[in-house]
């Protein structure tokens, strides 16, 4: 259709203040699609209306590809009379976030033209022309019902020279009760969720709201657009609803199932068929013919290539969209002595915080992981560390380790040691919340855990232990970024939750002198594996057992290593500490208790360390090029662990030795 020219007057007041201001963050793309509506019921010619908001388009941060995408699908639908009143105002308003929030009485856009041969279309950009498609016919069911049958598979490449040999679809497939093709590419006869070989596509359809309500089409539309998803393909089923194919490229089905949950938590406030989430689910195949009643409809492709051009750029433009700068203005202003965010301590841990538990083995971390539970839960104070405002914290605690005896003889250790009363008890059955989970790592833990947050609303979520879910190689930097920074980061930033990881130590050094010199800064990367899980951690509290005398009760040094003193520790005589020692209690019951500062160590026997400095270790130079040539030849950020632990010194003084090398080589 042509657009012959017309003055921008004819433009509503909202399109021109769009042109001018801009649309801001996450309303962007139906900004663009109104204001290309509004171009395109106002007679102006397509090229007129791409040079106009393709410009505004990439002022406000939207790709050229996105932006000429969303001009042309508001072209190709019908033209309108031109906005009037309170619609060309804007006064009916949508936030734009999650799709589609507009009033009934708002104008919607129409859907686009039906695109001819769409079979061809979809087969040529949904697939490789090698990969297996499969193509299904409907049966009638035991209650007339129709009834996807399994499917055939072919090639997409086959398929098409079959069928345009044939003469046509409806040569080959000449039923009526519809036409179905999985959304994804098959292994040759597969046809269930184990079989797809591409995790690409994500089948997003509704038709009704959740009071049953059927959903115009035209409103369908709007929704799918202004989300920005990359649409691959937008059919009309033939009925009451659109499918649209959004464009996923998960590397792998638990990759899959996260940005299934992420298109739904776009499309949140609609009622979103949720038996599509599978990933060799059946949509519609165009050109195919289905009976609605006594009436004959033909399935049809609407559209390709919407919304954003990848799932990448999608995805990057959230996160766009989800971060707001801080004004230095409010930084001067903000009430620090009484920010909403603070969890525990003087700002210890606030809402989306993390902190890390490191120990070693067999100490009784997860008994101590019950004990902060259970008098956080109560809103009491544990070691001095206590809920903001006196606020009791729900917990989730997922585990590995222990069984309902384990966790029964914890629980009952620290109520009778703590002297729980009933009424305390009935109150922890809705604040603490406990799953034993021994099969899911990596995302798919993730994933479980994000789903188990979305249903208990937890202010604390503990791990124990990490080693049992991070599901790769901890001493992977990557692995450390790709699981903590995007993976648990994405969801406090969504929750406010806090991540509580506890961890191991790595194997004891031989030498009973290895650590009596580290520092606060030492003790915080004792941990197992990379240090990229100290930087991640917003808190990395250290349990480390020390020596005693030969039947003395184990004591154990407990350290806060950078948020230090914030935490609200405090000694034997109520000074405030970054460092405490405890043992597990004389009394009945499993449970820690607060003890004194044991004794310096005689001389020649083990120390332990408060985070204080001590006297600088001794150049050793032959053991310290011999544990280099041992792990490498040289000094290297991925070898300094290994090389500190083998000598026996902190991290800090293996640097100063590797300068003292370099200034006297021989």
């Amino acid at each position: 259709m042509k657009y012959r020219a017309t003055s921008g007057g004819r433009l509503p007041c909202r399109t021109r203040e769009y042109l001018e201001r801009g649309a801001p963050e996450g309303s962007r793309n139906r900004e663009l699609f109104e204001a290309a509506c509004q171009f395109r019921d106002a007679m102006i010619e397509a090229a007129e209306a791409e040079q106009a908001l393709i410009a505004r388009a990439l002022a406000d941060g939207l790709s050229e590809h996105e932006a000429r995408h969303t001009v042309h699908s508001a072209y190709s639908g019908a033209v309108r009379s031109p906005a009037t009143g309170a619609a060309a105002s804007g006064s009916n308003g949508s936030n734009g976030k999650n799709g589609d929030h507009r009033e009934n009485h708002e104008p919607l856009p129409a859907l686009p033209t039906p695109l001819d041969h769409g079979w061809r279309t979809l087969l040529e950009t949904c697939f490789m022309p090698d990969e297996f498609v499969a193509i299904a016919v409907a049966g009638e069911g035991k209650d007339g019902a129709a009834v996807p049958k399994r499917g055939k598979t072919r090639t997409a490449a086959q398929w098409i020279r079959h069928i345009e040999a044939k003469g046509g679809i409806e040569e080959v497939f000449p039923a009526k009760l519809g036409l179905y093709v999985r959304i994804n590419p098959m292994r040759d006869g597969g046809a269930r969720n184990q079989d797809v070989a591409a995790f690409r596509h994500v089948l997003v359809e509704f038709d009704c709201d959740a009071a049953g309500q059927p959903i115009p089409k035209e409103k369908q539309l709007a929704a799918i657009v202004t989300s920005g998803l990359p649409v691959s393909a937008l059919i009309d089923s033939g009925n009451k609803s659109l499918h649209a194919w959004i464009r996923v490229d998960a590397p792998d089905e638990a990759q899959y199932r996260l940005r299934v949950d992420a298109v739904y938590e776009k499309f949140k406030h609609l009622n979103l068929d949720r038996q599509n989430r599978n990933p060799s689910r059946l949509s519609r195949c165009p050109d195919g013919f289905r009976q609605v009643g006594s009436e004959l409809r033909r399935q049809r492709l609407l559209a390709t290539g919407l919304g954003a051009a990848s799932w990448i750029e999608w995805e990057a433009r959230q996160i766009d969209d989800e971060l707001e700068p801080m004004p230095v203005s409010s930084l001067s202003v903000y009430d620090i002595s009484n920010d909403p965010n603070s969890v525990l301590g003087n700002r210890w841990l606030c809402r989306g915080g993390s902190l890390v538990i490191v120990g070693q083995s067999g100490i009784g971390k997860s008994s101590l992981c019950m004990q902060l539970m259970i008098l956080w839960a109560l809103g009491r104070e544990a070691f001095g560390i206590a809920p903001t405002r006196g606020k009791p914290l729900k917990s989730l605690l997922i585990q590995a380790e222990n069984d309902i005896g384990d966790l029964a003889e914890m629980y009952q250790g620290v109520r009778q040691g703590m002297g729980l009363t009933p009424e305390e008890e009935r109150l922890l059955d809705s604040r603490i919340i406990i799953y034993r989970n021994t099969t899911h790592t990596g995302p798919g833990f993730v994933q479980m855990t994000s789903k188990l947050i979305d249903r208990h609303k937890p202010d604390i979520v503990w791990v124990d232990p990490l080693l049992n879910f991070i599901g790769d190689d901890i001493s992977d930097q990557k692995v450390i970024s790709e699981f903590c920074c995007n993976q648990l980061n994405a969801i406090s930033h969504r929750t406010g939750v806090i991540w509580a990881l506890l961890h191991h130590t790595g194997k004891p050094s031989k030498d009973p002198k290895a650590g009596s010199h580290w520092t606060a800064s030492d003790l915080a990367y004792s941990g197992l594996g990379s240090s990229a899980l100290t930087n991640w951690a917003r808190e990395m509290a250290v349990i480390l057992r020390v020596p005693m005398p030969e039947g003395a009760p184990p004591t154990f040094q407990f350290s806060m290593t950078k948020r230090r003193k914030r935490a609200g520790l405090r000694d034997m005589d109520e000074n405030p500490t970054d460092t405490i020692f405890v043992r597990h209690s004389s009394g009945p019951g499993i449970c820690w208790e607060q003890c004194a500062q044991p004794p310096k160590p005689s001389k020649g026997a083990a120390s332990y360390s408060t985070g204080k400095r001590g006297r600088p270790s001794k150049f050793e130079e032959a053991a310290f090029r011999a544990a280099l040539s041992e792990f490498g030849g040289s000094l290297t950020r991925q070898n300094q662990n290994e090389v500190a632990e083998k000598l026996a010194v902190s991290i800090r003084t293996i640097w100063n030795w590797h300068k003292l090398l370099q200034t006297n080589p021989s």
